[in-house]
């Protein structure tokens, strides 16, 4: 492990403060998840958890799924990077999400978004040969109303509308319900 020189103290609540700095670098946001444990060394170590990160292999099932059902690409991510991608685009697996794609899913919106928005924000780094069309971004939130990713659906070749919309919404729904998180 890197020593990055930061020395806390714990106050009488047991609470230690990870600088802004730190926080900032490892994406880590307020009301995030964070796992604690001990090393056999004595050592104390924060994990950034997401509850996503436990269905990894479901989600390749699910996505995989989406694409036979919808003939459309299909993508899962967490609050920070793509966990799933169905076959035609499985190599943007743990990608980084974007901003936008970000924001999107902090504003719990569901949307279609066409081929002229998605030349000005793109919201993921689409591979070189897949020239998309449509993309439909659905966010998945947990029973207690946390935010937990997203579900994309995406097309090279034909518009999506509100079947595909309502899929990916259900898709959501269905995820956020096997984190069983209270």
């Amino acid at each position: 492990m890197k020593a990055t020189g930061i020395v806390r103290r714990i106050d009488e609540l047991g609470r230690v403060v990870v600088p802004k700095e730190l926080r900032k670098q490892l994406r880590i946001d307020e009301g995030d998840a964070i796992e604690i444990f001990t090393e056999a060394n004595g050592e104390i170590v924060l994990k950034k958890f997401s509850p996503l990160w436990g269905l990894r292999e479901e989600a390749k099932g699910y996505v995989e799924a989406l694409e036979q059902s919808t003939g459309c690409d299909a993508l899962i991510t967490d609050k920070d990077q793509v966990i799933a991608g169905s076959q035609g685009i499985k190599a943007m697996q743990e990608q980084e999400i974007s901003s936008a794609l970000k924001k999107v899913a902090v504003d719990r919106k569901s949307m279609v978004v066409q081929a002229d928005q998605l030349e000005k924000e793109p919201y993921l780094e689409w591979p070189k040969d897949y020239a998309i069309r449509s993309l439909v971004i659905a966010p998945i939130i947990s029973p207690t109303g946390d935010l937990l990713g997203t579900v994309l659906l995406a097309s090279d070749h034909r518009q999506l509308g509100d079947f595909e919309l309502k899929v990916a919404e259900t898709a959501a729904s269905f995820l956020s319900k096997q984190v069983g998180i209270d």
